[in-house]
């Protein structure tokens, strides 16, 4: 009887431990789904990502996009201004849960991140006076080119043997343009027209690439984080039927959406 007895207090004592121990990692599951997403970005990409002039709150159409996805998972948004070169170690180590800084999908990144359905098509462009006598790339060739290090544009121009001078942020590298240090820049087509349609308006030009390729934006998250994409890609889903996602795009781009791949695998085949 006193066997049978203390095996029963010991049965009890472990179904109780383990119920109680499965009750808190449901608990800290909850918890990590309340906590907010760490937003890795480099707030000089506009018009995706940018503080106006004695503005310190964060704003753009990528700004609206993440914020958006935030809400329809119930998690708040925590920004975190950094270095562009540096996005991809910071989600990599974990730090960060997800990059928002116009980031462009490729099989390079995509060998180290993951990434979430694509939300912008993109081309490269050149940024030039409109007096420079610059007409195509090839006239680039006599030319000193500002790009933004780390990025597509960067690539594009050291792999035709362009002069460049890389800078960390994006708008140093249109500041380069506006003081005359290079006479042009390699940029994506928005950053492009936004820019001549403000700041270098009547002043500069945009020249259309033709062998530049389709390019998709995205937010990217560390690799090993497939449920992260999944709530994402669920989240830009639900916001495209509620009719969020057109309207947020609308209100930067002055027109609506264009097709895009529904994941980002996709873009890559």
């Amino acid at each position: 009887m006193k066997l049978k007895k203390i095996m029963t207090i010991l049965l009890t004592t472990v179904i109780t431990t383990a119920v109680l121990a499965g009750c808190g990692q449901q608990e800290n599951a909850k918890d990590a789904q309340k906590k907010p997403l760490k937003v890795a970005t480099n707030a000089t990409f506009v018009p995706f990502e940018f503080k106006g002039d004695g503005d310190s709150d964060y704003k753009g159409y990528e700004v609206d996009m993440i914020r958006a996805v935030g809400r329809v998972m119930g998690r708040d948004i925590e920004f975190n201004n950094i270095p562009f070169s540096g996005i991809i170690p910071i989600i990599q180590s974990g730090d960060m849960d997800v990059a928002a800084s116009g980031m462009t999908i490729t099989k390079e990144r995509a060998g180290k991140v993951l990434f979430a359905a694509p939300f912008y098509e993109s081309k490269l462009v050149i940024l030039t006076s409109k007096n420079s006598g610059i007409k195509s790339v090839e006239d680039l060739k006599n030319h000193s080119v500002a790009v933004q290090m780390g990025t597509t544009a960067a690539d594009y121009a050291q792999n035709l043997g362009l002069k460049t001078k890389q800078f960390d942020h994006n708008a140093e590298a249109l500041m380069e343009l506006k003081i005359g240090g290079s006479e042009a820049v390699i940029a994506d087509k928005p950053v492009a027209d936004y820019y001549v349609a403000t700041e270098g308006k009547g002043e500069d030009v945009v020249i259309p690439i033709p062998d530049s390729k389709k390019e998709y934006l995205a937010f990217a998250m560390n690799a090993k984080n497939k449920d992260l994409q999944k709530e994402i890609n669920a989240a830009i889903v639900k916001l495209k039927e509620t009719g969020e996602f057109q309207q947020i795009y609308k209100k930067w781009f002055n027109v609506d959406p264009g097709d895009l791949p529904k994941t980002a695998e996709e873009t890559l085949q």
